[in-house]
């Protein structure tokens, strides 16, 4: 399991690839993080040879993460409760 945080599916509408805890993660738009992780993948891609569109995709997503970090909530990442120490930390599912 890859991400111990979330429980999720999600499913890519253009080619009906399907997404879990398993072979995926999540990042929240709220977490101030997620921003500069962003700008690191986007850096990443562009020095592995990722297709311009790929770049171009990624920058209107960080367009979008800056918008609603500024217009609706912004906040410092944690891991709280004892659920998600059990969860994230320990691994104990």
């Amino acid at each position: 399991m890859i991400d111990r945080k979330f429980i999720f599916k999600a499913v890519n509408p253009c080619n009906g690839k399907e997404y879990t805890e398993e072979n995926a993660l999540v990042l929240c738009a709220k977490d101030k993080a997620v921003i500069p992780a962003m700008e690191a993948y986007r850096k990443a891609c562009h020095e592995i040879g990722a297709n311009g569109m790929h770049i171009a995709s990624i920058d209107k997503l960080l367009f979008r993460l800056k918008k609603y970090q500024e217009e609706v909530e912004s906040r410092v990442p944690d891991t709280i409760g004892e659920c998600e120490k059990a969860r994230c930390i320990r691994g104990e599912l």
